[in-house]
């Protein structure tokens, strides 16, 4: 803060006498005012200062504050005191949150843009998420209700080797009245953020992430599995904010790409005690070349839907590097979400994983098949003309078979296929698969053209493995052709054998 005396004398240097006087008159009125009290501290105190390095605490409260004045006021004294003019600082809604829940509130996204503009308008170099966090400050806020007040208080962060480090402080009082109560009600937003900010807290290894997030596999049979993409998709939102963690996108990062790039990407080493890709990197997150995996798990409870989340590494042995969890109230979510079903496509039998599409949804004796396309996992959209690719990945060598059930409820065999879409003849039981190595179709043998045309609609493709060959007609006729039918029965062969099998499946949304 500038000192008062020189300021004003520089002001009215014509007038030396006119210039006491006129200091004495303002300064009086600015200590007496009850419209107008300011307060600096040489310490923190709890927003974390430090009186060695010069940092301070500054607050105040006007009696016609808005949530506006108020970062205007927040944001000159964070300037001022960290020094902040061409200074790169990164601000995250999923780091504005309520002291009291911990909850990153609607308010959280509001308080973020104020912030942003008014750090725009003082000079700094405000970063948006996915820039490097390491190379920046960050700017971290609370608030909390206070009588009739809100008060908000925010610091900001320097990263250093041995923790973060507070260079400026400020908080202001702000009359409950100005602030629209709807902002501090939670909603499933306010969660999301929350379950981020606890993953980046409880990361052992303090890096950004490239990350895939996957459906998550939901736990509770009485529920939806469309719950489980739906989680996917409601998590990505704060991940995309987040310091640590950049979700891809599976259009663009897999778009364009090589067979061969694919099928090395792809290629896995198995060890013989290799974990299931429902505990490890799946095929997806290592086409995309992520760094590592969102993966999660859902529970129903009473009137809670509980969240598990965990981040494994794509190397380092697959290790999990950080995980949180949390329990949000049911009733923010759609209720048929949380029914099953009113119509199921196909039983799950014992030992189903219920769990969105291209989960693997049925695992027996350890075998393990995965299935994704080059959109992803998750209802897959491909629009008029533009061809589709799948590829299969197994943890074991077997058979492998692959499906198309179209909405008519009828089934195609789509691999292995010879000329006149007949199972292939040089293998009449289907095509024996080697563990670790994808496989990519067409290009590996299947005759269809995989071009979207006409009709277009929503089918289910599914993929069955196992150590011992099933049996089926090489033409699907009659019975045969009906997609509840051949499912029933080679699931059955499956289940009953002495052998591994297992299978997996996605769901394929064509379009103009």
């Amino acid at each position: 803060m500038k000192n008062s005396t020189t300021y004003w004398s520089r002001i009215c240097k014509p007038f030396p006498g006119f210039s006491f006087f006129l200091y004495t008159v303002i300064s009086v009125f600015l200590l007496s005012s009850p419209m107008n009290v300011f307060s600096q501290t040489a310490a923190m105190g709890a927003m974390g200062g430090n009186p060695e390095n010069g940092t301070v605490s500054e607050s105040w409260s006007w009696g016609d504050m808005d949530l506006d004045k108020a970062v205007f006021g927040i944001s000159d004294a964070l300037v001022q005191q960290g020094r902040l003019k061409g200074k790169p600082v990164l601000i995250s809604p999923n780091d504005l949150y309520d002291a009291t829940s911990g909850l990153s509130l609607p308010l959280a996204p509001l308080l973020r843009g104020k912030l942003m503009d008014a750090m725009k308008a003082r000079s700094v170099r405000v970063m948006l998420p996915g820039a490097d966090a390491q190379q920046s400050m960050i700017l971290q806020g609370t608030w909390q209700k206070e009588g009739n007040d809100l008060n908000i208080h925010i610091k900001i962060l320097s990263l250093k080797p041995e923790g973060p480090e507070a260079v400026a402080s400020a908080s202001a009082r702000v009359p409950l009245k100005e602030i629209d109560q709807a902002l501090l009600v939670p909603d499933r937003e306010s969660w999301a953020r929350y379950l981020v900010r606890k993953l980046e807290r409880n990361t052992t290894t303090p890096t950004q992430w490239t990350v895939y997030v996957g459906a998550f596999n939901v736990k509770s049979k009485k529920c939806n599995p469309e719950l489980g993409a739906y989680l996917s998709g409601w998590i990505q939102p704060a991940m995309a904010q987040s310091r640590m963690f950049v979700p891809l996108d599976q259009k663009r990062a897999l778009r364009g790409l090589s067979v061969n790039t694919l099928r090395k990407r792809g290629t896995r080493a198995i060890r013989p005690q290799h974990a299931p890709p429902d505990q490890g990197i799946s095929l997806t997150a290592d086409l995309m070349n992520a760094d590592g995996e969102i993966k999660g798990k859902v529970w129903r409870h009473k009137d809670r839907v509980e969240v598990q989340v965990k981040v494994v590494a794509a190397k380092k042995n697959q290790q999990v590097v950080t995980a949180a969890a949390v329990e949000v109230p049911s009733e923010l979510f759609p209720p048929e979400l949380l029914q099953p079903p009113e119509s199921p496509t196909t039983a799950s039998p014992p030992g189903t994983t219920p769990g969105g599409k291209g989960h693997v949804t049925l695992s027996k004796d350890g075998l393990t098949v995965e299935l994704t396309t080059t959109r992803g996992e998750g209802k897959a959209y491909y629009s008029d003309g533009e061809r589709i690719r799948f590829v299969l990945r197994l943890n074991r060598s077997a058979t492998v078979y692959l499906f198309d059930l179209d909405p008519q409820g009828n089934a195609t065999l789509l691999y292995p296929v010879d000329e006149t879409g007949r199972l292939a003849r040089e293998n009449q039981c289907g095509a024996r698969s080697e563990p670790g190595t994808p496989i990519i179709l067409p290009e590996d043998g299947c005759s269809y053209d995989l071009v979207v045309t006409k009709p277009y609609g929503r089918d289910t493709v599914w993929a069955v493995a196992a150590e011992t060959p099933l049996r089926f007609p090489p033409d699907l006729k009659e019975e045969w052709r009906k997609a509840d039918i051949l499912v029933k029965r080679l699931r059955a062969q499956g289940l009953s054998g002495e052998r591994g099998y297992a299978e997996s499946e996605v769901e394929v949304v064509t379009g103009p």
